[in-house]
């Protein structure tokens, strides 16, 4: 028969019962979703395990049911590595939910396996939230395509992409949180509901956190001294098969959160964006086709949002031109697309 008074001495030592007998409290959860990336856990595991902090940190790789014996490599090369095994995978979306679920920290860092973060990347990731705890989630740096302190925003057609533009703030804000490493407060996360939509698979569920972060009231901040490497596109994910989950998804977002004018608007933009697209870049004519199929995808799915459409509109704090004024448009025609179209 457990003893309640045993248990309330472990809780005060420092142990977390919930998630486990031998599960040590912890601030900081580090959190790596793996899909058939064998190749490049040595790098991304060994880089994050060394980093130095004052406090003590968990890492957990999560595996999406991966067959190139990813998780057996982990046990045996990183003992220090709480292997979770989901048995099939889940996708980019479910499972990064369900990785949140065996997670013990307030912290919740979430980082792709194709990357491999710089000396004191953890530390002053975890010291800024910290000190700006007016930031719900905060991003690092990756590099090469963020180098000069560079951050990732949303553009004039609504998708993500790294800004042009350099920063000197030791935190610079944005509308959009990179799902392939950022810091999300569990409190926040609580409020939110959710992490990310389990029916988007992969894809723009990071652009969906994001703008619902930001409707929310929520702040997203890129922390300028927390640098990590992300080889893009590590995962092999089948590249038409993703043309199709970005536009489906990129299209949901905007139906979920976004008033029906706001998001015809959004809409007629990206339907004028893929028809110049099929014209203009015919070498890319199976993506941009992909892309297509996505918006019937969007058609077919819009539906299931119905009562959530209404529920988040009770809840939201910034209305829809908020995030329009802050789409990055870097020529003549974004620039009309922002001022005379989506903000007018």
């Amino acid at each position: 028969m457990l003893n309640i008074n045993f248990l309330k001495r472990c809780v005060d030592a420092g142990f977390d019962i919930y998630h486990g007998w031998f599960a040590m409290k912890t601030r900081v959860s580090v959190i790596v979703l793996n899909w058939n990336g064998k190749k490049w856990l040595k790098d991304c595991l060994s880089s994050i395990l060394n980093q130095r902090i004052d406090e003590e940190f968990e890492v957990l790789l999560v595996d999406n049911g991966s067959t190139d014996g990813s998780a057996g490599y982990a046990r045996r090369n990183f003992p220090q590595v709480k292997v979770v095994e989901l048995g099939r995978n889940y996708g980019f979306a479910e499972g990064n939910n369900r990785g949140a679920k065996f997670a013990c920290g307030e912290y919740l860092v979430f980082v792709n396996m194709d990357t491999k973060a710089e000396d004191g990347w953890l530390a002053n990731l975890v010291k800024a939230a910290d000190e700006y705890p007016e930031y719900q989630i905060l991003c690092s740096i990756q590099v090469p395509s963020q180098e000069r302190n560079r951050i990732r925003t949303l553009n004039a057609f609504g998708d993500a992409m790294p800004s042009p533009y350099e920063s000197e703030l030791a935190i610079t804000d944005s509308i959009f949180a990179s799902g392939a490493c950022f810091l999300i407060r569990r409190k926040w996360l609580n409020k939110l509901g959710y992490l990310f939509d389990p029916f988007y698979f992969c894809s723009a569920e990071d652009i969906e956190l994001s703008l619902r972060t930001i409707l929310l009231g929520g702040r997203i901040g890129y922390v300028r001294d927390s640098r990590i490497w992300h080889c893009i596109g590590g995962a092999n994910f089948p590249s038409a098969k993703m043309a199709y989950l970005s536009e489906r998804n990129l299209l949901l977002t905007y139906y979920k959160l976004f008033a029906l004018k706001n998001f015809a608007k959004i809409f007629l933009v990206r339907t004028v964006y893929l028809t110049v697209r099929l014209i203009a870049r015919r070498s890319q004519l199976l993506k941009t086709l992909n892309m297509m199929k996505g918006v019937l995808g969007f058609f077919t799915s819009f539906c299931r949002y119905g009562a959530y459409r209404k529920e988040i509109a009770k809840m939201k704090k910034r209305d829809d031109n908020y995030v329009f004024k802050r789409f990055l448009y870097r020529g003549k025609v974004e620039r009309a697309i922002i001022k005379n179209f989506l903000t007018h």
